[in-house]
């Protein structure tokens, strides 16, 4: 397959962490594919859409999160392009931070939501390790991009107690994976304490 270096497909484009890695790479002077539900690409009902967006792409940034979506299509990427150079950056997460939030600030997510969402980042973090042993020996990259808090909408009035990141710092450790000459499986990305 003939994939451009130079083009990037981004999955959660539309704000925060997505939209940060869209920017950098505009300035970079890259052709940006951004996919998200603003735009009508769903991550768990348009996966096969999604696919061909990406078939061309020589970086792709797996952000979103939808319950299993981005496990379903990190497993699809794999089974289709694991011979081909394309580089994968997810966006995980460091879920299950010691000090738990209070529920009751939450406006998105109650109790179950949040173990959930621990539970399912838990699950995809497993199966990048996995997979990454597999993919020693082909020209497939799948990085762990794994931040701690990150100051966007989402998170606005939670964790107040806790240093965040900004969402370019988040952009900029993505580019350190795509770009750096060191071999980079994960990288846990935390604001120093205050």
């Amino acid at each position: 397959m003939n994939l451009e270096k130079n083009k990037i497909a981004v999955i959660g484009h539309s704000r925060g962490i997505g939209k940060a890695i869209c920017d950098l790479y505009k300035k970079k002077k890259y052709n940006v594919v951004g996919m998200s539900k603003s735009n009508g690409f769903d991550l768990v009902h348009d996966q096969e859409k999604i696919l061909e967006k990406i078939q061309d792409c020589g970086l792709v940034v797996l952000n979103a999160h939808a319950d299993r979506g981005q496990l379903t299509l990190l497993k699809k990427i794999y089974g289709r392009h694991s011979f081909d150079k394309m580089k994968v950056a997810v966006i995980t997460s460091t879920s299950g931070i010691e000090e738990e939030p209070d529920y009751n600030e939450f406006q998105i997510w109650d109790k179950f939501e949040y173990v959930q969402y621990c539970e399912i980042k838990k699950e995809l973090i497993q199966y990048i390790n996995e997979l990454q042993e597999e993919l020693i020996s082909k020209p497939l990259s799948v990085y762990d991009v794994c931040p701690d808090v990150v100051d966007t909408d989402m998170t606005k009035g939670l964790w107040e107690n806790l240093p965040k990141l900004k969402a370019d710092e988040v952009a900029e450790a993505v580019s350190y994976c795509f770009e750096s000459t060191f071999n980079v499986n994960k990288m846990v990305i935390q604001k120093n304490a205050r």
